[in-house]
């Protein structure tokens, strides 16, 4: 679930999570309350402080969703047993689909034997 405005550095958030659990996540950009966003940029990078991306439980995503009533938040995507992060633009097509193994494998390649 994400809250309101460009989404807070939406695309790197969700990477993280993704690659942290070990799962895929399907997302879906027009789902994000962003008003008058026309750009998958703006909404995948922008920051802003305020805004959050939370997984929840499919059994609790309505009690989860009944404490941010009246306020913005929706829910963009799921969790996967797939291991790819799929994102889908605002005009519906895949801009993102790369393995989590591929993903993992460019964060760490800058740190080197850091990590």
């Amino acid at each position: 679930s994400i809250e309101g405005g460009y989404g807070g550095g939406v695309g790197v958030h969700l990477a993280l999570i993704a690659m942290g659990g070990n799962l895929g996540m399907a997302v879906d950009l027009r789902r994000v309350p962003a008003a008058g966003v026309e750009r998958n940029d703006r909404v995948l990078f922008s920051e802003s402080a305020g805004r959050f991306i939370v997984t929840v439980d499919p059994a609790g995503k309505d009690r989860f969703e009944a404490l941010f009533e009246n306020l913005p938040c929706a829910c963009i995507g799921t969790v996967t047993a797939s291991p790819d992060l799929v994102i889908l633009g605002l005009a519906g097509r895949p801009i993102v689909s790369a393995p989590l193994e591929r993903l993992k494998a460019a964060w760490k390649r800058p740190f080197g034997d850091l990590i």
